[in-house]
């Protein structure tokens, strides 16, 4: 029997006994637990969303109560009452939040739709259709300002309309802070139904300057679903269907030098762009997204490290067309949507066929290279579920390349479980790539081993996949605790051991991976790691050691780091910062590494913005580098409901400075 269809049969064999095993003890599962639950009031005087409680609705609503410390498992030192209405428009939550200092209650973040860090917050979140999936849920954050940040199931991108439009207001009281949310049903997905159904829903809350985590319906440390609460009863709206429009439009102009025969003149080009993206609602669950000639280039992308690897370095996608649905197309490794760098056109079509069945399709066109996928998830209990994928990819210049792809989480209690296996076809090659892992989630403790292998012939244009052609085992742990006083908030160690071969036998990669770090209660955080092992022919052996002071405070921040030992066979050095500081408005950042390898780099990266308000900002990036130094500034309103525009001198994502100013209006309707 050839090798890869030995592993492939034993991944089939292993994923059919953890569902089997699952599904026979999910009853007994699902009766240990018991969620506390909220009756669904619905009110004819909805609140005034100002911070303040004292709204009629609010007096007779029924209260979550009873929050608990997800470390400990104790009830939280500072407690919280959350309150739950609603009408034919909208959710209103509101919240007090309690805390016996609140002179030291931490807000930082005026931006809304950016995640908080280093500071408090709460977040009211909802599973509409009941599921207990993680990719049916929505969640909405606030902070004591009341900036606001949501994740919809689904996925959205970061224009406001399509979003949805919720308010929220918030304040600092005498005795913690207050908050109130009014969140459109027309912004949610949900069941279409004529009868009451039941919803989950939960309150979890975040409180800086001890690092407590509280729940209503406690989820613990490993946020466990199938706990949440329940909200019973209630009965919403028939949801309208919308039709969304998101044109823009662009003007610039570029020089360039061109040279011929000792000579040099500079061009001036003038273009002018335009294009646009549609939203529309096919049913209440099912939505359509199109995009034509979508502007790519005026888009700020992550920028690639210099730090050494043996293979393709991962750097994540920004752009908007890939943001929106993005949830229902997440493949993990199997789809990396930067593959996708050129295109004319695309369409999204995903959302609910059934209650528990999602299917999400999405196809781009560009003349030389056209992109389809098709996606379906399944879920089979509150934790267990099944997906199939199939992922086609056409360039002129090759052929077809195409890959099936079946994967399958189940847990039941700690005990997790995750399988895939994925066919590849592309002219002769037919590879295949296979991966089986068994863990357990404690509460201090997380350990788990896998098994895998990627044939030399497996091939997927759209996908992640640094290395093809070898086989092997992995055994991770995981330790972890938090201590609300004293010295030491956070302590962590973890361990990854790798080992794998070539299909011809050979030493493919030995690695020991160990890490642990301190976060103290005064915000300094103490990191060192130690990598070594083996690389096919080389021994690597590389030691880091890191300070971060003020570490969980993203604008206010300075971090060192260093590491040294022997890559590839040569002597590494590298030394790596960051400085981050606020004030007065002004935001800037310098992150910077050199590093002494097989010849000497340098990359550093400034950023600085200045806020007039938080929809519109001044900002600049400058990277300089070994190669190259690239620097632009943009003017830009973005992010709130209304017009959005950008004024953009250089090119965001060149390599070099280009003498290049473009003005870009979009609007949404």
């Amino acid at each position: 029997m050839k090798p890869h269809k030995y592993y492939t049969r034993t991944l089939i064999i292993t994923l059919t006994i953890l569902l089997s095993t699952y599904i026979q003890t999910a009853q007994s599962q699902n009766t240990q637990t018991v969620q506390k639950e909220l009756i669904a009031i619905k009110t004819e005087q909805p609140p005034i969303i100002d911070g303040v409680l004292n709204d009629a609705c609010w007096q007779d609503a029924p209260q979550a109560t009873g929050f608990t410390d997800e470390r400990t498992e104790k009830p939280a030192k500072n407690q919280s009452v959350g309150r739950l209405v609603y009408t034919d428009k909208a959710i209103y939550v509101g919240l007090h939040l309690y805390d016996d200092i609140p002179d030291k209650i931490v807000a930082r973040q005026t931006k809304d739709q950016t995640r908080f860090q280093g500071e408090d917050w709460v977040s009211f979140s909802l599973d509409t259709f009941h599921t207990h999936q993680f990719s049916d849920r929505s969640f909405f954050i606030v902070n004591p300002l009341g900036t606001k940040f949501a994740h919809l199931a689904t996925g959205r991108a970061e224009k406001s309309e399509w979003i949805g439009l919720w308010k929220t207001a918030a304040l600092i009281a005498d005795d913690g802070w207050i908050v109130e949310m009014e969140i459109p049903w027309q912004m949610l997905d949900y069941p279409d139904t004529k009868k009451p159904i039941r919803m989950g829903i939960n309150i979890d809350r975040g409180q800086q300057r001890t690092g407590e985590k509280s729940w209503w319906c406690n989820l613990g440390v490993n946020e466990f679903r199938e706990n949440d609460g329940h909200w019973v009863d209630v009965l919403p709206p028939r949801r309208k269907r919308e039709l969304k429009l998101l044109p823009y439009l662009i003007g610039g102009i570029t020089e360039a030098e061109t040279s011929e025969e000792n000579t040099s003149e500079v061009q001036r080009e003038y273009t002018t762009r335009a294009g646009g993206d549609i939203r529309y609602e096919l049913t209440p669950q099912i939505r359509l997204i199109g995009t034509a000639n979508p502007d790519f280039d005026n888009i700020e992308q992550a920028v690639e490290g210099i730090d050494f690897s043996y293979g393709e370095r991962y750097v994540p996608d920004r752009r908007p067309f890939f943001a929106e649905g993005g949830n229902t197309f997440y493949l993990d490794s199997f789809f990396h949507s930067r593959r996708i760098a050129e295109m004319d056109g695309g369409l999204k079509l995903f959302g609910k066929v059934a209650k528990n069945t999602t299917v999400s399709t999405l196809g781009t066109y560009h003349k030389n290279n056209q992109n389809f996928i098709l996606r379906v998830a399944q879920g089979l209990t509150a934790t267990s579920n099944i997906n199939g994928a199939f992922l086609s990819n056409y360039h002129s210049d090759t052929d077809a390349n195409n890959v099936g792809y079946m994967w399958s989480n189940v847990r039941h209690g700690k005990i997790a479980t995750f399988a895939h296996i994925a066919q590849g076809w592309e002219g002769n090659s037919t590879g295949r790539n296979g991966f089986a892992r068994m863990g357990y989630e404690g509460q201090f403790v997380r350990t788990a081993i896998s098994a895998y292998f990627l044939d030399p012939d497996f091939v997927n244009r759209l996908g992640y996949h640094p290395f093809i052609g070898y086989r092997g085992v992995e055994l991770t742990s995981y330790l972890s605790h938090e201590w609300r006083s004293g010295n030491i908030r956070k302590a962590y160690l973890s361990a990854v051991v790798d080992a794998s071969n070539t299909y011809e036998g050979e030493v493919f990669r030995r690695n020991l991976y160990l890490a642990t770090g301190i976060l103290t209660h005064k915000d300094y955080l103490l990191t060192a790691q130690w990598v070594g092992g083996q690389y096919e022919e080389f021994t690597d052996s590389v030691f880091t050691v890191g300070l971060g002071i003020r570490a969980t405070d993203r604008f206010n921040n300075v971090g060192i780091s260093y590491a040294g030992g022997k890559r590839a066979g040569e002597t590494i050095h590298r030394i790596g910062g960051n400085l981050n500081l606020r004030a007065y408005g002004f935001t800037a950042g310098l992150s910077s590494i050199v590093q002494w390898h097989f010849e000497r780099r340098y990359q550093q990266i400034l950023t600085l913005t200045y806020d007039f308000t938080p929809a519109l900002s001044l900002g600049s990036r400058l990277i300089y580098q070994t190669e190259k130094v690239n620097v632009y500034f943009a003017l830009r309103r973005s992010g709130y409901a209304g017009m959005d525009f950008f004024i953009i001198l250089g090119d965001p994502n060149a390599l070099e400075f280009k003498q290049r100013i473009v003005a870009k209006v979009i609007r949404a309707f």
